[in-house]
């Protein structure tokens, strides 16, 4: 134990290729904030002890350290029983810093015999490289943006191109649909960090002398931001816009939102937004469209009073670089496949 060599080593893009196994044994609180890509919560400490600890060891360091001791060898024998890695795999152990956390299941799981490796600098280092990442490189990769008016079908269209271009989703990896009433039911964003660490994973994969492809969108996604430096540069390359009717865009919302027809409360609960920003009038209209249950009329109306002219004051339908429009008959799958092979940009 006391010649015993701990294997260091320091984050680099890529790095959770080189490892079956990612152990992140902080908090479960600190975890869901941000976490390496892959990795798996084993937390040598519960939140609660965690906090308790860090009081005690203001007032006794000593009595602080024994104790924590004493509750990272309980929990650690609880995670040994929980492992259903073998000897085989190679495992990557990290914590906030680097410290002891870490180096406390390192310790005991290189007794055992396991292939372990220690991160040095823990999260903090593979933070630090999120942020310049995503500060100095993504920049240098190209955007190019579909554009189109709110129920164009926009997020589908992506879809379907990412079958054969690099793509980026930034309302799916944000879990909102990028509206006013963009929020998920049950389906909480994640925290501004840990979408800054799923943009840079993306990016990470994507080859650099290719261009990737995105949705024109504001900065905001629900209470996310867009990376500035990527937001920047998205009008840079080409632009391509999608137009449709106002009907096959009514059919297309009530269908990708339908869980908002589903439950009238959380419509009427969405809908409270807009009425400041919404004339009285045509509120009314959409207020008794709700209480019928038109919604079919409420979404048109929504198109028609909200959507369609708030779109006017947008970057995107201000943006003079478009390089080519394509109209779609129907918002359906085949329809965007078709216009996707039949379209030289792509």
């Amino acid at each position: 134990m006391k010649n015993m060599r701990i294997n260091k080593v320091f984050y680099k893009d890529q790095l959770i290729h080189d490892y079956s196994v990612i152990i992140d044994v902080r908090t479960p609180s600190e975890f869901k904030e941000d976490h390496i890509p892959k990795s798996i919560n084993y937390p040598v400490l519960s939140n609660k002890q965690r906090h308790e600890i860090g009081i005690s060891y203001k007032e006794n360091s000593f009595l602080a350290k024994k104790n924590g001791a004493e509750l990272i060898s309980s929990n650690i024998s609880k995670i040994i029983k929980k492992i259903k890695f073998d000897k085989k795999d190679k495992v990557l152990i990290y914590c906030w810093r680097g410290g002891l956390r870490s180096l406390s299941l390192y310790l005991v799981l290189k007794q055992i015999g396991y292939d372990v490796y220690l991160l040095d600098g823990g999260y903090k280092s593979f933070r630090k490289r999120v942020v310049e990442y995503l500060e100095k490189e993504a920049p240098k990769f190209k955007f190019n943006q579909i554009m189109g008016i709110t129920g164009v079908g926009k997020t589908l269209f992506l879809k379907e191109l990412s079958k054969k271009k690099q793509v980026i989703d930034f309302e799916g990896l944000a879990n909102h649909k990028g509206s006013i009433l963009g929020d998920i039911p049950n389906k909480a964003q994640p925290s501004q960090k840990f979408y800054e660490t799923c943009i840079y994973q993306k990016l990470n994969d994507f080859n650099n002398k290719k261009d990737i492809w995105v949705e024109a969108e504001s900065i905001k996604v629900g209470k996310l931001s867009i990376p500035s430096k990527i937001w920047k540069i998205m009008p840079l390359g080409k632009n391509v816009k999608l137009n449709a009717t106002i009907d096959e865009r009514t059919k297309y919302i009530l269908k990708d939102y339908k869980y908002f027809t589903q439950n009238p409360d959380l419509m009427k609960k969405a809908l409270e937004v807009l009425k400041r920003i919404i004339p009285k009038d045509d509120f009314i209209n959409i207020e008794k469209s709700l209480k019928n249950q038109n919604y079919y009329d409420l979404v048109s109306n929504l198109i028609i009073f909200h959507y369609d002219k708030a779109y006017k004051k947008t970057r995107a339908e201000n943006s003079t670089n478009i390089i080519s429009t394509i109209d779609l008959k129907k918002i359906t799958k085949k329809e965007i496949q078709k216009a996707i092979y039949s379209n030289k940009y792509f």
